[in-house]
């Protein structure tokens, strides 16, 4: 007998329909209006592993008492915990994902236990998590000059961005600040699950984050996990690298073994990280056969590993900055029970370009590793996209009164009143409704730091100085404090100066405002100044 019951999940992006079907395992599919915006993945084409039975389940529940993690003794795991993703079957080998609550993967669980780092109160699973990162490297204030009686303000020059989240390091007493999830998408048939979060600055700073992130986790059976990401910069100052960062605990798996060009493998277990040539601490991905492993013996083909598949050619599509290549370093001789990796690739990073990066996790003895990797090291990818305004999907916009304010939303109202893109069309700007917490009122705007927390940034140059104009009138964002939510993602819009009004139907934006504190610009356009497409009669 099928039972379907419908289950309600609340999140904050607003209410999401689950039907769970019981036959014996516990389902779920996820009826998401996030469908459109999140259905923007290219495909892929690598091989499947599915020979036996299996199934691959979203759980919305943390089991926390089902096993001891062992996490940091003041972490508790409800904090960052959003969704596992079980690989379910009593013929193979079983694995679960947790993705966290700024849609970073902070936990990889099977036969051997918990292979995350147990995290640090200063750093909730913001660092020692597999996660997007990337740099404003030009922003990076190594011109300001270093004063011991204020530490803070080299900080309040950060231009790093993490899809996770913020450090609760920075500011006494503060709770973890996670990026904020704007859409996800459970898809059964293709056994993947997709999340969008708005990656952020990691501390208070006078620069601002314009990278939304992307990710799709998709289960290949086996043991093998495919992790696409697509990276969309809507900032002015381009990004200098794609850098997925993450890692596992030593403990678990204390040594390390690279491909060969050949498929074949050798040890490399640095014994510190970040330092050039230092026992061999980087690699180009050209010097490897694509992959790279930590397991508990790397002596025996028949000892549990992890293995983090990057691929050997990432320059044959896309501009570089030097050769793409892969770091790892552990921190035995540390405080912290993390060996790290990251795979960096230096791009010439166009802003308003939607980028594409593909990975994969394997999981298994070292040698079922070593034989999966091999065969998936040419379906690691990289590559500039172009979503054009021609091809690209839409979704239509409704009228919506939220308390006092008249606002647009993507949830259906006899009102429909233009559309915009499902996606980031090369060049477009994201659209927000957005809250202020302080006097609860709804807007829209194109700038997510519109009305959040700030303060002004005290310049430590004098007037006729170099560096004085680069840093006087600057404002430091405080994302965090919880003075704005953001509500929903609307879609994206196109700046006038960058439409196609020969070819397409546009109007101004500020032609559907009826109420003048709808539309919020901060320190991005104006509603006049970006087009969205009418309704076809």
């Amino acid at each position: 007998m099928m039972i379907y019951r419908i289950r309600f999940t609340p999140g904050r992006t607003g209410f999401f329909a689950a039907l769970s079907l019981l036959t014996g395992w516990a389902g779920e599919i996820v009826l998401s209006p996030e469908k459109p915006l999140m259905d923007l993945f290219p495909a892929s084409s690598a091989p499947t592993f599915f020979e036996k039975q299996s199934q691959f389940v979203p759980q919305r529940q943390l089991e926390w008492w089902a096993r001891d993690k062992k996490w940091h003794p003041e972490l508790d795991e409800r904090n960052v915990f959003h969704v596992t993703l079980q690989h379910r079957s009593v013929t193979e080998r079983n694995w679960e994902i947790s993705i966290g609550k700024g849609g970073q993967l902070y936990s990889i669980y099977s036969s051997f236990g918990e292979a995350m780092a147990p995290s640090t109160p200063g750093s909730q699973w913001n660092d020692e998590v597999w996660q997007f990162t990337t740099i404003y490297e030009p922003l990076l204030g190594n011109d300001l000059p270093s004063n011991p009686d204020d530490p803070t303000r080299m900080k309040f020059a950060n231009a790093y961005v993490h899809q996770s989240g913020t450090y609760t390091k920075e500011e006494k007493g503060a709770r973890a600040f996670y990026s904020p999830i704007l859409g996800e998408h459970f898809d059964p048939e293709k056994r993947a699950f997709s999340i969008l979060s708005w990656g952020q600055i990691p501390s208070p700073s006078i620069n601002r984050s314009g990278v939304l992130v992307y990710a799709q986790y998709r289960d290949l059976g086996a043991g093998v996990i495919e992790v696409t990401y697509l990276i969309y910069n809507f900032e002015e100052e381009p990004m200098t690298n794609l850098s997925p960062w993450g890692g596992a605990r030593t403990s678990v798996f204390p040594e390390h073994v690279i491909s060969n060009p050949d498929g074949t493998y050798r040890f490399f277990t640095p014994f510190s990280y970040g330092f050039d040539e230092l026992e061999g601490c980087r690699i180009h991905f050209e010097d490897t056969g694509g992959w790279g492993a930590m397991t508990a013996n790397a002596a025996d083909p028949n000892s549990y590993a992890l293995g983090v598949v990057f691929g050997t050619d990432l320059d044959r599509k896309g501009l570089h900055y030097g050769k793409p290549r892969y770091d790892v370093g552990d921190s035995r001789h540390g405080t912290r029970d993390y060996t790290v990796q990251a795979t960096v690739i230096n791009i010439q990073d166009q802003p308003g370009t939607p980028h594409l990066l593909r990975m994969y996790f394997v999981i298994g003895t070292l040698s079922e590793v070593a034989e999966k990797a091999n065969q998936l090291a040419d379906f690691a990818e990289y590559e500039p996209l172009t979503f054009t305004e021609a091809e690209t999907p839409r979704v239509r916009l409704y009228q919506k009164r939220i308390g006092g304010d008249l606002v647009l939303t993507r949830t259906p109202t006899p009102q429909p009143l233009c559309e915009v893109y499902a996606w980031p069309v090369n060049g477009s700007v994201p659209l927000f409704l957005m809250k202020n917490n302080q006097t609860g009122r709804h807007f829209m705007t194109t700038d997510p730091y519109a009305q959040c927390d700030r303060e002004p940034f005290t310049n430590p140059f004098k007037p006729g100085d170099e560096h004085y104009e680069k840093y006087q009138n600057r404002t430091v964002y405080r994302p965090y404090s919880g003075q704005t939510d953001w509500i929903e993602l609307l879609g994206f819009v196109l700046p006038q100066a960058k439409a196609d009004t020969r070819a397409f139907k546009y109007t101004p934006f500020s032609k559907l405002l009826t109420e003048a504190h709808a539309f919020d610009a901060g320190d991005k356009l104006d509603a006049k100044h970006l087009m969205v497409r009418p309704l076809e009669k």
